[in-house]
């Protein structure tokens, strides 16, 4: 029996190792290293390689006469197509007392079309295998699906359906308002959502952007004709792009496409002029009080950078270093070495146009104060501390892995593909990606901390018991005080007090 077990372990020690790939080091003799411990050697981890660079593959790159820009990249190792669908329309075209119309008219587009009810819809995404989604964002529109390769031409049919012929079904149209009346009512008992609205306005002002949500009364009063209009003014093939990414014939797929597309009506689309944002002038708090909170949310930050900014990859590396993960100072300072909360973080939103630069927590409330301190301290030393050759490579190791490792799949391929589109990225943005965030120094470092993290003009939101933490809070700044609706309380604005 005790033979029996041998064998079988041997044999399973092998089926890993023929599995894995990696051959076990062989323990006839230690490894002779001079004068030194035999065992000496085991002390120093191997050098890890650099970066690989990313060749992109063929993509084969043309319009159709509508202007329609396509993108087709074969990708045979899976039986699988995914189609991407971008349109330079989202939320910054809506009417200002109608916010809301451009994702609602997106969210209806999978929800029935002139042939087919939202349930046939659901059944034919099944049939083949597939996905079907729609959203938009402030910039862009997206429609995303994705089917067995069998089930291409049928793919297609279904995407150019409920793209060219949405019904907006009187049904259904009730039913999404309904639903959205109740998440924004819920809404208003969620911290994160209160401190991004209130972050949101005081660092965009009138700016589309400002926009988290819209009000109920505008739900309320908007129509089906609204998102018609909607559609028919900016669902157009010269403000679109279609990346198709998958197991196809190239050629096959320029007919499938034409089939399905080459009707699409060009036209005019919306131009609308944004505000400029507000300019900061001082350091601010706007707390949104929230009684009986047993926390504090807190987020600080000013406005950021556009995607196609020069300073996107220093920019990108630094926020890596600071707040990027559980290895970033942020986290390690405010949980790991203080215990305030479960994690401190700090991101970017690179747009269209400039978007906004945040640092956040959810602290305990009998720490809102000193947690506060920890953030600026933090913001401060990425401003004028140089950062370390460790924490340097680490955050650069990682942002090259992560973005090759989101290329493997046919939908991050995709999505990379479209967003160069859609931003107006050099054509060679993908492969050298990973060189700009390799090629980062400490110095860049330093100057885009200084030019985006200004602490003296920043913006604090925090959402909590007023009563108990404002007291400590009007040390660091200015309070202005919300309640949750968004309200101003009148008589509550404080001054900060001497050597603040």
């Amino acid at each position: 029996m005790r033979n029996l077990f041998l064998a079988s372990k041997a044999i399973l020690g092998a089926a890993i190792v023929l599995a894995s790939g990696v051959m076990p080091a062989i323990a006839s003799e230690p490894i002779s290293t001079g004068n030194a411990s035999p065992e000496a050697w085991r002390k120093t981890p191997p050098a890890l390689p650099g970066p690989r660079p990313f060749k992109a593959p063929n993509i084969v790159s043309y319009k159709l006469d509508n202007g329609l820009n396509v993108q087709l990249l074969e990708d045979h190792r899976v039986p699988f197509v995914t189609v991407q669908l971008g349109i330079k329309a989202g939320s910054s075209l809506d009417s200002r007392d109608l916010l809301g119309v451009s994702s609602l008219t997106a969210a209806m587009l999978t929800e029935g079309t002139k042939t087919k009810k939202s349930k046939e819809i659901a059944e034919e995404v099944d049939f083949i295998g597939g996905g079907l989604k729609a959203g938009s964002d402030a910039d862009f529109t997206l429609l995303g699906a994705s089917s067995l390769s069998k089930y291409t031409d049928r793919l297609f049919n279904m995407v150019s359906d409920v793209l060219l012929n949405p019904s907006f079904p009187e049904d259904e149209f009730k039913l999404k308002k309904t639903n959205l009346l109740q998440e924004l009512v819920m809404k208003r008992s969620d911290p994160d959502f209160l401190i991004d609205e209130r972050f949101a306005k005081v660092v965009f002002g009138n700016h589309p952007y400002s926009v988290v949500a819209p009000k109920p009364e505008m739900v309320e009063k908007m129509t089906i004709a609204d998102l018609r209009t909607f559609h028919e003014k900016n669902y157009l093939p010269n403000q679109a792009v279609l990346v198709v990414v998958g197991d196809f014939d190239t050629q096959a797929m320029k007919d499938l496409i034409a089939k399905n597309f080459g009707s699409w009506n060009s036209g005019q689309g919306q131009v609308v002029q944004s505000p400029i944002t507000p300019k900061q002038d001082g350091r601010h708090i706007y707390l949104v009080d929230r009684p009986g909170s047993v926390q504090t949310s807190i987020k600080l930050g000013n406005i950021g950078i556009k995607k196609v900014d020069p300073d996107y990859f220093p920019f990108l590396v630094t926020n890596q270093i600071l707040g990027g993960g559980g290895n970033a100072r942020l986290f390690i300072n405010i949980r790991e070495q203080k215990g305030y909360t479960y994690g401190a973080y700090s991101g970017f939103s690179a747009r269209k146009e400039p978007g906004s630069f945040a640092a956040n927590a959810e602290v305990r409330t009998d720490v809102t104060a000193p947690s506060l301190e920890e953030f600026i301290y933090e913001l401060d030393r990425i401003r004028n501390v140089k950062v370390s050759d460790k924490e340097l490579q680490d955050a650069k190791t990682y942002l090259a892995g992560s973005f090759q490792l989101g290329l493997e799949t046919q939908a991050g391929l995709a999505q990379r593909l479209m967003e160069v589109q859609l931003y107006d990225l050099p054509s060679n943005y993908l492969e050298a990606y990973t060189d700009k965030v390799m090629a980062v120094t400490p110095d860049q470092i330093r100057q885009v901390a200084r030019k985006y993290i200004d602490l003296n003009n920043i913006v604090i939101s925090v959402v909590g018991d007023a009563q108990k933490i404002k007291p400590d809070l009007e040390f660091f700044a200015p309070i202005e005080l919300y309640d949750v609706s968004g309200n101003a309380i009148k008589g509550t604005a404080s001054s900060s007090k001497p050597g603040a």
